[in-house]
């Protein structure tokens, strides 16, 4: 992924989204690098794609994320809701920073970790 810069110039940004389709029916979506302001966007587009046609469950793999601001929460939850709403089975695998995240903010709760 390649993201403009503020000052015009092009750099790579650390994250990769792969999206295997394991059965029918199940969608595994392995994502890697850091989800942040810059990369979210991209994150979002690549869900829609993975839920589209829409699976009876998805696994997020996110064992390879090393960073996360609030816009990468925002959009693991926005994930987490469409989920909900389309009745498909959500599962969270969080590497140890994602996990210590979500008990910090309360969202181990909410979010579906496997």
């Amino acid at each position: 992924m390649t993201v403009s810069g503020a000052d015009g110039g092009d750099r790579a940004e650390p994250l990769s989204v792969v999206t295997t389709r394991a059965d029918p029916g199940h969608v595994i979506i392995t994502v890697s690098g850091d989800l942040d302001l810059a990369t979210t966007k991209f994150l979002d587009a690549e869900l829609n794609q993975a839920l589209d046609p829409v699976p009876s469950s998805v696994v997020v793999d996110l064992n390879g994320v090393a960073f996360c601001d609030s816009t990468g929460l925002s959009t693991l939850i926005g994930l987490n809701n469409r989920c909900a709403a389309d009745r498909i089975d959500l599962r969270f695998l969080p590497s140890a920073t994602i996990r210590r995240l979500l008990r910090r903010t309360g969202l181990s709760g909410l979010l579906p970790i496997g």
